[in-house]
């Protein structure tokens, strides 16, 4: 019935498609530019991989999922998985045992109703009771399954929440980038301002306290440079200019025209010079040609002496000159003095307002640091957007599943090998509560009659087969003919069979036990003395024209009532009902001489006396009896009413000298045990019967 149902279940149980995409996180991740500026990657470590993992499952992420398949046509509610695993089967009768408990108890329990009626919230539901999200515990690698009752939709939504999540870590890096932008910019408004306002405030303090600056120069510095190196010049300049004029000095006195830059420059006396040595010239020449006396001499000598006046002359306008250079100079020195004392003082000035505008320059600077820090992350903010990369990247794309994943033979096998063991359970229970036999078996052993036999159960249409009742080979002949040998062994011939109630058998028994002496070459007859509910002829398929009661009529022939067997040599004589009373006819003269004649012409008469249910007819026929077997149906009969039957039989002075077990399981059998003083029968039930333990044996008689 396990196996049964376990098939059942595995043969409707709808397909599950199972697909899975594989996802890792990047342990080394390429950027085009530094990502860390804004959102720093994630650490590889395993609380951060588990909420990964919640991330993947979450109703966020799978409104996002629904979201995404309604845009490509995909709608997971046509194929909605119906659960039929073993496991949910399980789970679902602990729950309807629990609630049925819990109904019985008294307790009145809600089953809880949905909170909303949404699609989205149903869609939601549907797709993360199907998905499975997972990690091995070793690596970076997030594994996600989704069950379907189609191949393509397990695979779709698979990659689904791959990507999505894929997404979701995009998305995450667009806002920060946004929300940071955003920020930085406002920011960077602010610290422009604050810069401007800084720098103008230096520029015109600058511009206020003169402090203008030439190549990180100030003009101040720069005048007393120049006016110490002017007045350097310029004190050089003098000092040249009065040397020169004391060297021209004592050179004029001493009638030598000096040879100076001056005098060489001066056109005129140059000239002056060029003449006053032709004139010379000539006047040597004449004068050692000794032409002493010669007019020409004279002439020669005034023209020298008036070229020698005209460079005096210009020699002494050249000492002037350089007297006025030397005077000019000093003049020069001395404004330079009074410029250069001004320039210090107002370099001593600006020194002091230098400290001023320096504090200024280190706020300005500052302010300019901070704003330039901001606009480089700012620009660097800017240039990120549009190159977000996730941190995971997918592998290995779901494909639709070849082999289905549910139902699986082996989860439903072991659930019908869980279903049978229940099964034999409740069975070994019920049987324990329902089975008559070991407790019918006990109450025979207190009542003290022996069990001279144990008739095995068999189908009705072997039953009354001859060769099944007379091959020793088959169960029903050995016990037939262990019963035969036991009352023959005892001298038993005439032998009244009877039971507590009608339908035991009693009647299959007795024709069956003479058509087995029959067999064994005995002359047997069966006399049916149930008046009451006669079936012996049926039984036997036999169509007599007399009856048992023609023995009443003395014109008829005792022999008449007694027929052959259709099927055998033994001998039958059957009844009818409502011819005769039965208690007159059976304590009548005229049976009691039948059954004296049976006696003395059959070696075995076996009498089918009525049940103890209907009469107490059995009483009188076992007084015409050598012994009576009383019948019991292992399966039909309750212990105590055979019990009061025993009794009643034993109580009137007709107690059974044997009891016959009819329709006994194949685990009771009767075993001899013979010794020198006693024959016993030991009635024993096979190891392995659930209701009497391993190996019980019953002692019955002796």
């Amino acid at each position: 019935m396990g196996l049964s149902a376990a098939w059942f279940g595995y043969a409707n149980a709808p397909s599950s498609y199972v697909s899975q995409a594989v996802i890792v996180l990047d342990v080394r991740r390429v950027q085009a530019i530094p990502n860390e500026s804004v959102v720093s990657p994630l650490p590889q470590d395993s609380p951060v991989l588990r909420t990964q993992l919640d991330i993947i499952g979450s109703r966020t992420l799978a409104l996002n999922v629904v979201e995404r398949l309604k845009r490509e046509g995909i709608d997971v509610e046509e194929h909605r998985l119906v659960d039929w695993s073993p496991l949910t089967l399980i789970r679902s009768v602990v729950g309807f045992v629990a609630s049925g408990n819990a109904g019985s108890s008294g307790e009145a329990e809600q089953a809880p109703q949905p909170t909303t009626t949404n699609s989205d919230e149903r869609m939601i539901d549907l797709l993360l009771s199907n998905l499975r999200v997972s990690n091995d515990g070793r690596s970076y690698t997030i594994f996600i399954s989704y069950a379907s009752a189609k191949p393509e939709i397990s695979a779709s939504v698979a990659n689904a929440f791959a990507r999505s999540y894929l997404a979701h870590q995009i998305d995450i890096q667009k806002a920060a980038n946004r929300r940071v932008s955003d920020w930085l910019g406002e920011t960077l408004i602010g610290l422009r301002a604050q810069l401007e306002q800084s720098e103008q405030a230096l520029e015109h303090f600058r511009q206020g306290a003169g402090l203008i600056q030439t190549n990180g120069v100030s003009l101040q510095s720069m005048a007393v440079a120049a006016a110490n190196t002017e007045t350097a010049r310029v004190k050089g300049a003098l000092a040249t200019a009065e040397a020169r004029l004391e060297v021209v000095k004592r050179l004029a006195g001493e009638q030598d025209v000096p040879a100076l830059a001056e005098f060489l420059g001066s056109t005129a006396i140059q000239t002056l010079h060029t003449e006053h040595s032709r004139v010379e010239r000539e006047l040597d020449t004449l004068k050692k040609s000794g032409a002493i006396r010669s007019r020409q001499i004279d002439l020669l000598t005034a023209e020298k002496e008036a070229l020698d006046r005209q460079i005096g002359v210009e020699v002494d306008r050249l000492i002037q000159s350089l007297a006025n250079e030397a005077d000019i100079a000093r003049e020069n020195l001395a404004a330079l003095g009074q410029s250069l004392q001004a320039a210090q003082t107002e370099l001593s000035e600006a020194n002091n307002a230098e400290l001023t505008a320096a504090q200024l320059q280190r706020e300005a600077t500052a302010n300019r640091a901070i704003y330039e820090s901001y606009l480089v992350r700012y620009k660097q903010t800017i240039e990120q957007d549009g190159f977000e990369m996730p941190e995971a990247q997918l592998i290995s794309p779901a494909q639709p599943a070849a082999a289905r994943a549910s139902p699986r033979p082996s989860n439903w096998l072991l659930l019908g090998i869980g279903l049978a063991g229940c099964f034999a359970a409740f069975g070994i229970t019920w049987r324990e509560m329902t089975d008559r036999r070991l407790r019918i078996l006990r109450d025979l052993e207190a009542t003290g009659i022996p069990v001279i036999g144990a008739v095995p159960r068999l189908p009705a249409r072997r039953f009354g087969k001859v060769e099944t009742v007379a091959d020793q080979a088959t169960p029903l002949g050995l016990a037939l003919s262990g019963i035969r040998l036991s009352l023959r062994a005892r001298g038993k011939k005439v032998v009244a069979v009877t039971s507590a109630g009608s339908g035991r058998g009693k009647t299959s028994l007795a024709l069956g036990l003479v058509r087995s002496a029959a067999a064994a070459g005995l002359k047997a007859v069966v006399v049916e003395a149930d008046l009451r509910n006669p079936s012996l002829a049926s039984t036997a398929g036999l169509k007599p024209d007399e009856w048992l009661d023609g023995i009443l009529d003395s014109e008829l022939a005792s022999d008449a009532v007694i027929h052959r067997d259709p099927q055998s040599q033994a001998c039958i004589v059957p009844a009818r009902s409502r011819k005769v009373a039965p208690e007159l006819f059976l304590q009548s003269s005229a049976f009691g001489q039948f059954v004296a004649r049976l006696r003395e012409n059959f070696e075995l008469v076996v009498l089918d006396a009525p049940d103890l249910e209907r009469a107490n007819d059995a009483v009188v026929i076992a007084g015409l009896a050598d012994c009576s077997l009383f019948v019991v149906d292992c399966e039909r009969d309750r212990s105590e009413q055979v019990v009061d039957a025993l009794r009643r039989m034993t109580a009137i002075g007709s107690a059974p000298d044997g009891i016959i077990l009819n329709r006994a399981s194949k685990d009771v059998t009767l075993e001899p045990d013979f010794s020198p003083e006693t024959t016993s029968w030991s009635l024993k039930r096979q190891p392995g019967d659930p209701a009497s333990g391993q190996g019980s044996v019953i002692r019955i008689a002796r």
